[in-house]
Formats: C-alpha cells, structure tokens, sequence
C-alpha cells in the first residue's frame, strides 16, 4: 500500500476516533477487524459503491446491512457514507484498519499471536498472558494456534516484538552459526 493511501486512511480514522472513542468498547473492535477483513476479501462491494447507477439510498440501505451484519455501532454508518460520497470507498478498509490500530494505541492494547507446538491448557495462557502484561505494561489481546512445525517450543509476536523459544529456532541459530 503506498504511504499517501495510508496516510489519507489514517487521517479518516483518527477524525472518526477523535469522534467516537469515549463511546466504544472493547467489544466493538472485534467487529472492526471481521468488516475490515471483509472489505479486503469483497473489494468489488467497495467498487460498486463507488458506481453513479445506484442511488444514494440504495448505498445507505447496503451500509446499513453491513452494520448491521457485523454488529458495528450505528456511529460507523456516516461514516461509511461519508467515504463513500466522496469516491473513496476503496479506503474503507484500511480506514477500518487504521481505526483499530489508533483504538488500541490509546486504549493501551497490544495484541499478540502466540503459536505453539502443541495445544496449550488454560493455566498455560494465563501464565503468558501475565508474562506479557508484565513485560509491555499494556492490556494484552491473544490469539492462539497450534503451529507443529515450531517442535516443541512457542513463539508470541506482534508487531512489534518476537519471542521464540523452539527446537526450530535452536536449529536455526545452530544453522546460521555454522555457515559463518
């Protein structure tokens, strides 16, 4: 995506965060993300809002079966109407996008994805969980999966930091030592 793309959709969602950020709850992201990952997947719902043969209403109407779909507050209705009267509804996702990454920022959220070998208990996920809070001193989000090509080991990151610790990683190291 190139910067002046990502700079006009973040200017969007910060506006809209100045807005609505007293109003949110947490629960309100996770819509965020599954309408942000739809506009990504059905680029051409976003085309078609742009084309002049559908008529005002008929765009509103499909607004609001997009909120309604994805439980999105209503305040996401202007909003989308907004980008979209002005032709720019190709940036609804990474408006979206944008809008969550601000969101989590100021609320002090950081997200991480934790792979594992193996599955992990839920006195497992507590205790990384708590690692993490403690480390990054911030509300902390998981999402776990289970990744068997890391051979006994784990890796937490987002995007920002990478922690590993695998037989795969161990391999690796042992691999770049070698070949220097």
């Amino acid at each position: 995506m190139d910067k002046s793309r990502i700079f006009l959709a973040r200017r969007y969602a910060q506006a809209f965060l100045d807005l609505v950020y007293d109003q949110m709850e947490m629960s309100d992201i996770a819509s965020f993300e599954h309408a942000e990952i739809f506009f990504k997947t059905h680029q051409h719902a976003c085309f078609l809002m742009d084309l002049s043969l559908l008529s005002g209403e008929s765009k509103r109407e499909a607004v609001r079966t997009i909120i309604s779909t994805y439980h999105l507050p209503s305040l996401v209705e202007e909003l989308l109407v907004l980008l979209i009267t002005q032709k720019r509804s190709a940036l609804i996702a990474d408006v979206l996008s944008q809008f969550v990454g601000l969101y989590k920022k100021r609320a002090g959220i950081m997200t991480f994805f934790i792979d594992s070998s193996l599955p992990l208990s839920d006195e497992e996920k507590n205790h990384i969980e708590s690692f993490l809070k403690e480390q990054v001193q911030a509300i902390v989000l998981c999402s776990y999966r289970v990744t068997p090509e890391l051979v006994a080991g784990i890796r937490i990151q987002n995007e920002n930091y990478l922690w590993e610790y695998s037989v795969q990683a161990q391999l690796r190291a042992i691999s770049t030592s070698i070949r220097r």
